[in-house]
């Protein structure tokens, strides 16, 4: 991996034309005081004495602000990484560090000591230890007291932890708070997996049951294990598949008609499949083979039709389809079916169905009963005329509510979205005021998708697969009660959450505010919003920037938009719990101010 990092390196050192674009379009204030003449020296040399180049690679988060600068189309990022990995490589054995409640205090592993250790267990088997080396300049050790609780069920925690010494449970809650250990973790063992790769909350609790020192892996550097060892992304992807099928499994309500062991039977042969936004399952007149369960996001039914296609319901979590032509033998499928959002399907296949099938009497009359339920819509013979089409209706007017519309200009994504009832609203623009006395920057607008009377101001949406999280420096968190927000000391204002972000929900602005005048107000009002990339390529690269979004107002008991609100125009909901249920509109209005 190293290997070709450092060829397309050197191919793009020998392409530079040395304009220094890249490092102008840097954030990081390193970038002040080094030149693309340094960096591309220090890529032929064996090893770097350069103190300002490693300074500058060591603080380098990957953000890829310099590539689109870069004026003769080259990947500088990856010029930088190379750099970056010699840099680490170079750093010398030492004794590493080890949180001990809130002190900091010299642990009895060395560097070199646990890269080695750490290559020996399972999860790393023949992953390279420079790898694990590098890996662990990012990594916390954390002492535990036994009882000292990691994470709570239901809580968002997304490391990855190894036990080094003593051992963990995973445990579940009852109404009064009483514990029930569910299963015990050794050293050696590790946890976590679904909570970095399925962006999804833990399901059950995590504590030391004696006296512990775990690691905990951050996502950010779980990922770049990953995209780094082949070995290791292939031991990742496996581990999740078959916990996230076994814990799929166990859901009371995922094909609930049959009897659990035909269930587990079902699930020993399945496949997980995850999908990106458009792309297809099966095709209207497939010949059938496999039928699906909906994991996670949405999968859109539809129809092709003479005037187009149709779309007629949409399948979401512990949903199931393409059933019934496996059960009744029907040789194509009656629907187009593919993903409207990121989504995760376990796939069964008919060979594996009709075996069960043929083991437990009943099965195939309580798999009848679901899957004509699960299809009726999508079967439908009644096809109502079709909702205006999102290409004619992307101007001034408001769209019509629709789940295509919540769905494909993605606010079915949202966990908590902010909406405006435009029939109450004054324009008054007191929930602006609002958030921006409460932090001290505005994190929303009035602007943004309408659809009929309802406006989805631009205010993060809290997706349930955020793109934005991504962040080296922990910049940007989700927090263990799902909000996702900036950390203020770790931001370094790249500017990368802001372009990960599909709805231009994350802005930078001054660490310190600018006080503006009402002259400058009636400006902005009067100009409209810039465009996200203009806005960004109009900051000051001298003043410190720090990334600013909605956190749903973390710490406080209320949301200020939505308080300060006079007329009761502004509340909050969650579309995608609404999407499939008659009467849309009084479905997302049932929400409160």
């Amino acid at each position: 991996m190293k290997e070709d990092i450092a060829a397309r390196a050197l191919s793009d050192v020998t392409a530079c034309i040395g304009c220094n674009d890249c490092m102008l379009a840097c954030p990081l204030p390193q970038s002040r005081s080094i030149s693309i003449a340094s960096l591309n020296a220090a890529v032929n040399e064996s090893v770097i004495d350069d103190a300002a180049v490693i300074d500058f690679v060591t603080a380098c988060t990957q953000c890829r602000q310099c590539v689109p600068a870069c004026p003769a189309d080259l990947s500088r990022a990856e010029m930088v990484l190379f750099n970056k990995m010699k840099v680490e490589d170079q750093i010398p054995d030492h004794p590493l560090p080890v949180q001990v409640g809130e002190r900091v205090e010299t642990s009895n592993w060395t560097l070199d000591a646990l890269s080695h250790e750490l290559a020996r267990l399972s999860i790393f088997a023949k992953v390279e230890v420079t790898d694990i080396r590098r890996m662990l300049l990012t990594v916390t050790l954390r002492q535990l007291k036994r009882g000292d609780v990691v994470c709570n069920p239901g809580e968002y925690h997304e490391r990855l932890f190894v036990v080094l010494v003593g051992g963990l449970e995973q445990f579940t809650s009852d109404a009064t708070g009483r514990r029930t250990r569910i299963v015990s973790y050794s050293p050696g063992s590790f946890l976590g997996e679904m909570g970095v790769l399925a962006d999804q909350p833990e399901t059950f609790g995590v504590a030391a049951f004696v006296p512990s020192i775990v690691m905990e892996i951050p996502k950010a550097s779980v990922r770049r294990l990953m995209q780094r060892s082949a070995a290791f992304e292939s031991t990742m992807n496996e581990l999740f598949r078959r916990r996230a099928l076994w814990t799929y499994a166990r859901s009371p309500e995922v094909l609930g008609g049959l009897p659990s062991s035909a269930v587990e039977q079902l699930f020993e042969g399945a496949e997980l499949v995850t999908l990106e936004p458009e792309q297809a399952v099966f095709r209207e007149g497939d010949p059938p083979n496999d039928f699906f369960l909906v994991r996670s996001g949405f999968i859109k039914a539809s129809r092709r039709l003479p005037e187009g296609e149709r779309v007629l319901n949409y399948f979401r979590e512990g949903d199931s389809f393409g059933l019934l032509p496996l059960l009744y033998g029907e040789r194509a499928q009656a629907f187009d079916a593919r993903a409207a959002t990121r989504s995760q399907l376990v796939k069964i296949g008919n060979g594996l169905l009709q075996s069960v099938l043929s083991r437990h009497s009943g099965a195939l009359e309580a798999l009848s009963k679901d899957a004509m339920a699960a299809e009726r819509v999508a079967r439908s013979p009644n096809l109502s005329p079709s909702a205006t089409p999102l290409s004619s209706s992307m101007g001034t007017h408001a769209m019509p509510l629709s789940p295509e519309v919540l769905m494909q200009m993605g606010v079915a994504e949202g966990r908590e979205v902010l909406v405006i009832d435009q029939t109450k609203c004054t324009y008054c623009q007191n929930c602006i005021s609002a958030c921006e006395r409460r932090h001290g920057h505005g994190r929303l607008q009035l602007r943004g998708l309408q659809v009929e009377h309802l406006l989805f101001p631009t205010a993060c949406r809290h997706c349930e697969d955020p793109k934005c999280l991504l962040c080296s420096v922990n910049g940007i968190v989700r927090r263990p009660s799902g909000e996702i927000g900036i950390e203020r000391e770790n931001c370094i204002g790249c500017g990368a959450c802001a372009e990960r972000c599909p709805y231009g929900n994350i802005s930078l602005h001054p660490k310190q505010p600018q006080k503006r005048g009402l002259f400058f107000n009636l400006l902005d009002l009067l100009r409209g919003p810039k465009p996200r990339a203009a806005a960004l390529s109009q900051l000051d690269p001298n003043v410190p920037q720090i990334a600013v979004k909605c956190d749903l107002c973390a710490g406080y008991d209320d949301y200020a938009c939505v308080t300060a609100c006079p007329t009761g125009a502004a509340f909050r909901t969650d579309p995608s719990a609404k999407l499939g249920l008659g009467h849309m509109l009084s479905e997302l209005e049932d929400k409160p101010a």
